[in-house]
């Protein structure tokens, strides 16, 4: 939507008067190597990409105390939250956004930080919802930075944004807010928080999302299951002859494979499995770290499709559809890698591709899998470049 169109549709629902005076945006991501390992402690890969979600605000004086929002997108009615005393709805239904700004306000709240009052937004964007691409992480971001009334550091912005999902029941980890705020491409250590700037040389290569059709919510996924079993899993290893562990992460992979051709029976099915990927996963991205400086993108697809596998087996986070997907990918020339993205259960395939052969690669997947899943094919391959991190200012 256009926005000449969203202030129309805003002012439909807020009144002839309205007139953005703030702006916040945040991008959505790629996770490009180093799924479910974040909340594990360990190093992601991820790129910030050029699809935003967008906040607009304008002040209403006579609106003190509440908070209301229009989700355009999702042509929803206007959502109204307390600003003093916000709620957030049931943590087992699907999230809306009126969720997710209750949930803002509350972790502004609790960390005593003032939030703007009689706020009347309207949020709009090009992320694609349920797709893997960390749509509600952008939200919380551009929210967190929109209602803040004072001005936030990268890590308060972070910090918010991520309270907030876990107040919706989705136990993430703080990854996706990290690559937003940053943008760019960045190494995230899931245990300390630091983010370190990458810069890719990938020449003609490029990533692109693939659509299955198949669309997930992380409170309503197997992500809180499975940040319950890693938890599981870590604690039994430190009763088990190894209390120094902080995190699964932290575990290496000689030491887990003398540990695993051992006695498990103190470890029940399935953390094994669980601990098997989280393990690989973190030598993975680490190789895909060295692939990545010496510009190696066919050992990068490599550990790409590795890891996929890895979360489908593994930790069994993927879905048949998604893998039927990547499984097409990875039959057609071109294609160096590709996977299942994101928190799992449905979402896009990831690949990285040959530039040239973007073109031949929509045909053969419009004719071989979009077609018999009655999916839009100029919709479903969307080739992604690297964007800017968050920013906040006047229209």
């Amino acid at each position: 939507m256009s926005d000449e169109a969203a202030i129309e549709r805003a002012k439909r629902a807020f009144g002839p008067s309205w007139r953005p005076e703030l702006i916040s945006r945040a991008p959505g991501r790629l996770e490009l190597l180093g799924n479910h390992v974040d909340y594990n402690g360990g190093p992601v890969l991820a790129a910030a990409i050029d699809r935003f979600v967008t906040a607009s605000a304008c002040a209403n004086r006579e609106s003190v105390g509440t908070t209301r929002l229009l989700a355009i997108d999702l042509d929803q009615d206007v959502a109204t939250v307390n600003t003093l005393n916000p709620s957030v709805g049931d943590v087992d239904a699907a999230t809306t956004p009126a969720d997710y700004l209750g949930g803002i306000l509350q972790a502004l709240h609790e960390s005593e930080l003032p939030a703007r009052d009689g706020q009347e937004i309207v949020v709009t964007g090009d992320v694609p919802l349920g797709f893997g691409m960390s749509s509600s992480a952008a939200l919380c971001v551009a929210l967190t930075n929109l209602l803040a009334d004072t001005e936030l550091s990268s890590s308060q912005i972070i910090d918010i944004a991520r309270r907030a999902e876990h107040l919706t029941g989705a136990p993430v980890g703080a990854m996706d807010q990290s690559i937003s705020v940053a943008g760019g491409v960045i190494l995230f250590d899931g245990a300390t928080g630091e983010v370190t700037p990458i810069n890719p040389e990938l020449g003609n290569r490029v990533f692109a999302v693939a659509n299955s059709g198949v669309y997930h919510a992380l409170n309503q996924s197997a992500y809180p299951t499975r940040v319950r079993e890693s938890q599981q899993a870590l604690d039994a290893l430190r009763i088990h002859g190894h209390p120094e562990l902080r995190s699964l992460t932290d575990l290496d992979s000689a030491t887990w494979q003398t540990l695993r051709a051992d006695d498990l029976s103190w470890l029940p099915s399935p953390l094994p499995d669980r601990v098997d990927h989280v393990v690989s996963e973190t030598d993975r991205v680490r190789q895909g770290v060295a692939a990545i400086e010496h510009q190696d993108w066919v050992e990068f697809g490599e550990l790409m499709s590795a890891s996929g596998r890895s979360s489908a087996i593994s930790y069994d986070i993927s879905h048949p559809v998604v893998e039927e997907l990547v499984s097409i990918l990875m039959s057609l020339p071109g294609v160096l890698g590709a996977r299942m993205m994101g928190g799992g259960e449905g979402g896009p395939a990831l690949a990285l591709l040959h530039e040239d052969a973007v073109e031949d690669i929509k045909k053969e997947l419009d004719e071989s899998f979009f077609t018999r899943h009655d999916l839009e094919p100029e919709q479903s391959l969307k080739v992604c470049t690297f964007g800017p991190g968050a920013s906040l200012g006047p229209q």
